[in-house]
Parts: C-alpha cells; structure tokens; sequence
C-alpha cells in the first residue's frame, strides 16, 4: 500500500513530460474540441494507449487518469504564462522577456496553436470557445498619405528693356481650401486612431489580468 501510495504522488520528471508530450501529440484526436459520444469514447481510447507506453517506458504503472490529469494541469500552466507572456509584452512594449523559458510548456503550446496564445471568449458549452487574435482588434485605419504642397506655376508677363513680354516667372499660390481640409481630415482620423488604440490597449490589459484570475482559481 505504501508503494502504491508512493507511485500515486511521485511527480513526474522532466523527460517523462516531454515523453508524455509526444505520445499526447501522436494522438490527435486528444486535442480536438469536439465533444460528441464518439469522439469521447476515442479520447478514452487514447489515454489507455498513451497510458500503456508510458508505464512500458517508465517501468512503473501509471493509470490514463493520472496522466490525463497531467495534461490538463500542464494546458493550464501553458496558458497561464502565455498570458503572462503577453502581460508582460504590453508593459514594455514587446522589449526582453522576465519571464524564463519552459520547454515542455512551449512543446504544449505548439500543440494547442491559436487556443494557447489568442484570446479566447467562451460562449457556454463544455470548454467550446472563439478566438479572437491580438491582431484583429482594431483594423487598421487605411490611411493614404497627402501629397505634398506644390508650387503652382503661373506665367506673368514681365517687361523687358525693349518693352517685349517675358514668360516663365514663378509664383508660389497659397494652399487650395481643399487641401487644407483634406489635411485636417487626416490629422483627426490619425488622432482618433490612435485614442481607440490606447483604449484597445486597456482593455487588453483588463482582459488578461481576468484571465490571470481566472486560472489562478
């Protein structure tokens, strides 16, 4: 019993993580989202077959509940420093990192893609969520740069010693109106840009301090 007990509460090393890792990523089906009868009675059928090869490596028994738990405690780790990751990202500005790197929590972020690193809103069901990437906040306002004010070039007569008109003296015309307003159009769409960035950016920061929580429970 007192082995038994052992064997239960024995945490796993580093090399078993990663052995772990791979097996969970030769089964694809344990990191599909579905739900349905079907794929649940597969998802078991893995986790007996991962459960199976791993006790054959590790020459010790551990049961498909155990390494399942396993799994999910290392999906909640990965997200919980991916957000801290981008927490940090905001604060300066994409600069160098505090925080260290983790191989087998980047191994299971490759393998969870866009639902580790995005941001991901629930709409009820078992876990089911919509990822909404970083980048797809705010779209990007297409804005054309104005040309440059040109000189436009009038022709003026202008008397000669002989009293014969000369052509081709330049004078520089004022702004049109139009251009002027083009201008202040740019300028106010520019500044309201970047107030519903900085919004965005409050937000984001809103959002992850929730998510932070949220895994911390």
């Amino acid at each position: 019993m007192a082995q038994q007990n052992t064997m239960k509460t024995r945490a796993l090393g580093k090399d078993e993580i990663l052995f772990l890792l791979d097996l969970i990523s030769k089964q694809k089906v344990i990191t599909t989202k579905a739900t349905n009868a079907t794929n649940n009675k597969l998802k078991e059928e893995a986790w007996k077959s991962i459960a199976q090869e791993f006790s054959a490596m590790a020459g010790e028994l551990r049961r498909p509940e155990q390494l399942r738990l396993k799994w999910e405690n290392l999906k909640k780790s990965s997200r919980k420093r991916n957000a801290l990751i981008r927490q940090n990202n905001l604060k300066t500005g994409g600069g160098k990192m505090y925080i260290p790197p983790d191989e087998a929590l980047d191994h299971v972020t490759s393998m969870l893609g866009a639902t580790c690193t995005g941001f991901t809103a629930e709409f009820g069901g078992d876990g089911e969520s919509e990822m909404i990437p970083p980048d797809a906040v705010v779209e990007l306002m297409d804005l054309q740069p104005l040309p440059e004010h040109s000189e436009a070039v009038t022709s003026d007569l202008v008397m000669g010693d002989g009293g014969s008109a000369e052509c081709g003296v330049k004078k520089r015309q004022k702004p049109s109106e139009e251009l002027l307003r083009a201008q202040i159009s740019k300028e106010l769409a520019m500044a309201a840009y970047f107030e519903a960035k900085t919004e965005v950016v409050k937000l984001e920061k809103v959002k992850l301090q929730l998510e932070i929580e949220k895994l911390n429970k």
